[in-house]
């Protein structure tokens, strides 16, 4: 519990139960997921929370670094607890994402934009998505 706290307090975000439970469902989980899936393991713990706090909760996450918003996964919105720089597969039909544990592409991207900078941007992150019909077994994230 101390070592959440620690997080919270070196993200600059004011500690609360919801916040709390949010990340722990988050850490446990440790995989990609929708509000409404973080919403149900609250749920089944007796934990009584709506889905806009929750989204609410989520969305500071992201906000503030802790979490990543998986870009172009549509609707509803995917958050991953994984932050470091790695490319996302998304599934077209089924929007399950998966990690691409390949770090080669991320790394082409960054040594590229190292070389030929985009004029007028600030670069914080690079968010790779890439999008089609998964043909791998859905093995757990």
């Amino acid at each position: 519990m101390e070592k959440l706290r620690e997080i919270f307090k070196e993200n600059g975000i004011q500690i609360t139960k919801q916040r709390l439970a949010v990340y722990k469902v988050l850490k446990e989980l440790n995989t990609h997921v929708t509000a409404e899936m973080v919403l149900g393991v609250l749920a089944q713990r007796g934990i009584s929370m709506t889905v806009a706090t929750v989204y609410n909760i989520l969305n500071l996450f992201a906000e503030k670094g802790m979490i990543i918003k998986v870009g172009s996964a549509g609707e509803p919105v995917i958050f991953d607890i994984n932050t470091y720089q790695h490319v996302h597969i998304c599934d077209e039909n089924t929007r399950h994402v998966r990690d691409c544990p390949d770090r080669g592409l991320v790394e082409l991207v960054e040594s590229y934009l190292n070389s030929h900078p985009v004029e007028g941007l600030e670069l914080h992150r690079i968010d790779i998505s890439l999008i089609g019909r998964d043909r791998t077994p859905n093995p757990a994230d």
